[in-house]
């Protein structure tokens, strides 16, 4: 499969599965397995080099709400972390990916 198919075939799964995440489903579990199943993809068929890190940097956003600050002092938040679902993460480290991706595309 050449590098251009696989990533259409990646933003449309992308924006699908934004869309479901968005609009169509409320069950938690469909939204885990069809994030998991992009991410995957992704991994599978487009890493480029530091992709990792950029989907973890990405991924670190979900976890800044868990982050207090009160009288100038820092706090974590524990029980915010563990209300987290999975596909919060990983939405935004795709998303980190996706316009990372986008990005280089544009710019060559």
């Amino acid at each position: 499969m050449k590098k251009e198919t696989s990533i259409i075939i990646f933003y449309v799964f992308y924006f699908i599965w934004l869309f479901a995440i968005t609009y169509l489903s409320p069950n938690p579990k469909f939204i885990n397995y069809f994030s998991l199943i992009v991410v995957f993809f992704y991994f599978i068929f487009l890493k480029e080099e530091w992709d990792i890190v950029w989907f973890m940097l990405g991924s670190l956003v979900a976890v800044i709400g868990a982050f207090q600050l009160s009288i100038f002092k820092f706090s974590f938040n524990w029980d915010y972390l563990a209300k987290i679902p999975l596909w919060y993460p990983l939405v935004w480290g795709t998303t980190v990916l996706a316009l990372r991706k986008f990005f280089v595309i544009i710019s060559k």
